[in-house]
């Protein structure tokens, strides 16, 4: 069996979508190791996996550079291409379906842009313009891919699930919920107690992410005397671009590799303003640490921390609410509830899934 991956579009600083590309090429190692006999051909813009006996990758950079050339592979050349390939599972990463593709097909959809109604990007704002062609352009051709290509889609909440049922883009039976399983944490150090005065977000510097809310709050708290220490995971450049102050008592330390970013869990209270998520990884991530959680109120986040007696949400739509939440961390009038994470997590990986009825 020969499976084709598509992923042209992660490259090592695109925080998530690189995270999909070497969390599935893990997930394909370990699988070989006792399924040798299935052929890898990954097609990517860079040398980002290491090739090996079965797993072979082929670099086309120019689809990368230009989104033009992108769309007219997705749209007009590329299924020609993979079809040379002989493929009989074709699966893109990166949300998108190749037309004409002659194999059965599997589109993992990790962009939530196009997905929802609640907020809108404009054109004419510099820090919202990348924003808006996903949302107003991009969005329109992921949708019309997975439409017309009869293809299998992969989500990771089942609010995104509704979401395409609801615009009528696949039948039920062709999508599937797989919430990442890959969150590995020693339990040894779970339910430790975090420094209530210490909060940690973890964030890529989009608009959707809502630091600015995040900072209002921060000001409040220093107008009214509190002690503690807000840590981002951007860089003066980050909020340079978003046209942001940075309240003094915010530590920028820009991207963290994925290992110091569990220990900071354990350290700190997770505070997650961000507006927009597939999924939320963090979320989940902190859930499975024991961390404290405050996030906002929104359906992935009931969806991700259901059950989790460690959290508690926040209006979006109210600083105030989050000053009062983060000042009674700070106080001290918060504890842990030392739980064993018993949620519930899916047999299935992407590698096992793509390959049903094949």
């Amino acid at each position: 069996m020969r499976i084709v991956v598509n992923d042209i579009v992660a490259v090592p600083d695109s925080g998530g979508v690189f995270s999909v590309l070497t969390d599935f090429y893990e997930e394909v190692l370990q699988y070989s190791k006792l399924h040798n006999e299935i052929e890898w051909i990954f097609l990517l813009s860079g040398p980002y996996v290491q090739e090996t006996a079965n797993i072979k990758v082929i670099i086309k950079p120019k689809l990368k550079r230009s989104k033009i050339a992108r769309l007219l592979f997705e749209l007009f050349s590329g299924g020609k291409v993979i079809n040379q390939l002989h493929p009989d599972i074709y699966f893109s990463l990166q949300n998108t379906m190749t037309l004409g593709v002659k194999a059965s097909k599997w589109d993992y959809v990790h962009q939530p842009l196009t997905f929802q109604n609640e907020i809108r990007f404009s054109p004419f704002r510099k820090e919202e313009r990348n924003l808006w062609v996903h949302q107003a352009i991009i969005g329109h051709i992921i949708n019309y891919t997975i439409k017309h290509t009869q293809t299998n889609v992969i989500v990771q909440t089942k609010w995104m699930k509704d979401a395409i049922l609801q615009r009528h883009l696949a039948l039920p039976s062709r999508v599937f919920i797989l919430p990442p399983n890959n969150i590995h944490v020693d339990s040894s150090e779970s339910n430790a107690l975090p420094d209530f005065s210490s909060f940690f977000y973890p964030a890529t510097a989009m608009k959707y992410k809502n630091h600015e809310f995040l900072f209002n709050a921060v000001r409040e708290l220093e107008a009214r005397g509190n002690n503690f220490e807000v840590i981002c995971t951007l860089t003066e450049k980050n909020v340079a671009d978003l046209n942001l102050s940075v309240p003094k008592s915010v530590k920028l330390v820009g991207m963290l590799d994925r290992k110091t970013v569990m220990t900071y869990y354990k350290k700190h209270v997770l505070v997650f303003p961000s507006l927009l998520e597939t999924f939320g990884l963090p979320l989940l991530e902190a859930r499975q640490s024991g961390d404290y959680i405050l996030a906002g109120n929104t359906s992935f986040g009931n969806e991700i921390l259901n059950g989790y007696p460690n959290r508690e949400f926040f209006n979006l739509k109210d600083v105030s609410d989050l000053v009062q939440k983060m000042e009674s961390c700070i106080q001290g009038k918060r504890n842990i509830v030392k739980v064993i994470d018993n949620r519930k997590r899916s047999k299935l990986s992407l590698v096992t899934l793509i390959q049903r009825g094949n």
